[in-house]
């Protein structure tokens, strides 16, 4: 298995970078890791007359990898300019563009990733205040745009005042290096599942309210077939709204 990790802090050697590191140390010893520190690169967009030397080196390293490990602090309530500025810069490269504008999956498509990022306030706070979303937010519409998978997220909390990652997080780390290199292969089929979920509450649906109309006679004549299907419409709706909060729009806070 081949790992790419891309660290967007401004310290090469911070608790950022250590965080990273330690889910590095976790992987298999006969995984290959290629780990890209963005500020030894000189990065600027393409242009029509020049492409970018730092860009096709980087992107060499991001084709030949099989999962991808993005890891950058949260300044300002948002991800490090590093990551972003490379993010920006990559943006052709990540993804196809049709005459409308509509952003298409590119040739990463399926490939996997983890993102990881570290604030200055503690778990408490961030867990209420939720600051380190919009670093989240910025990783997964950037990386599910190109048709990645995410596998996970981490938050190393607590940074201000201290000069070294915490035990507990370095732990949490390892986990991640150890949880990745075991996953099994999957692809995106999001579609798939909501389309299974409906048809799974429509048939358990129709299985309780046909016993209930033919025990209980709980339906008023002539009602049930409108009964079942707003009942399966709205539940389904709610139950679907709620798994995507918790699968696709919450996100990891401590």
């Amino acid at each position: 298995m081949h790992y790419l990790a891309l660290l967007g802090s401004h310290e090469k050697n911070g608790i950022t970078a250590g965080y990273l590191q330690a889910v590095i140390d976790a992987l298999p010893t006969d995984a290959t890791v290629d780990t890209v520190f963005l500020r030894d690169y000189e990065i600027y967009p393409d242009t029509k007359e020049r492409a970018c030397p730092a860009l096709d080196e980087i992107e060499a390293k991001m084709a030949a990898s099989d999962f991808w490990i993005i890891c950058a602090p949260t300044y300002w309530g948002g991800l490090s300019g590093v990551m972003k500025q490379f993010f920006d810069c990559m943006r052709f490269r990540l993804v196809r563009m049709n005459s409308v504008a509509d952003t298409l999956p590119g040739k990463y498509q399926n490939k996997h990733y983890l993102s990881m990022t570290t604030c200055f306030i503690s778990s408490a706070d961030n867990f209420f205040t939720g600051i380190t979303d919009q670093t989240f937010v910025t990783i997964d519409r950037v990386l599910s745009g190109a048709g990645l998978i995410k596998v996970g997220e981490f938050v190393g909390t607590g940074t201000w005042g201290t000069h070294a990652p915490r035990p507990k997080k370095l732990a949490e780390c390892q986990r991640w290096g150890q949880k990745i290199a075991h996953r099994p292969r999957k692809d995106d089929n999001t579609l798939k599942r909501y389309i299974l979920l409906f048809f799974m509450i429509a048939i358990m649906a129709l299985i309780t309210m046909g016993l209930q109309a033919w025990w209980f006679g709980v339906f008023a004549a002539g009602t049930f077939w409108l009964t079942y299907v707003t009942f399966v419409i709205i539940f389904y709706v709610l139950l679907a709204s709620i798994l995507h909060f918790f699968t696709f729009v919450r996100h990891r806070r401590r």
